[in-house]
């Protein structure tokens, strides 16, 4: 059996799936700007890697809060 009670609902439907992949679609085709050239991958693991170096400077920041912390807590007491 066909469902033709669907019909109406796809017909409302579509043009907004339709709209949201073309705008998906467009964001994964649109080209960096000349500010922004990614020459390869960057990964953590690289030993020269800027997102490796920013990672060690957020973990050494929080274990210097925790530190900090700890070091108050032991104040107050």
């Amino acid at each position: 059996m066909i469902l033709y009670w669907v019909v109406p609902y796809l017909l409302v439907a579509a043009p907004f799936v339709i709209v949201l992949f073309a705008i998906v679609l467009g964001g994964c085709a649109m080209t960096r700007t000349a500010g922004d050239q990614a020459y390869q991958s960057r990964f953590y693991s690289d030993p020269n890697s800027r997102t490796g170096q920013e990672l060690v400077n957020e973990l050494e920041r929080r274990e210097a809060r925790a530190e900090l912390r700890r070091i108050i807590d032991e104040a107050q007491r």
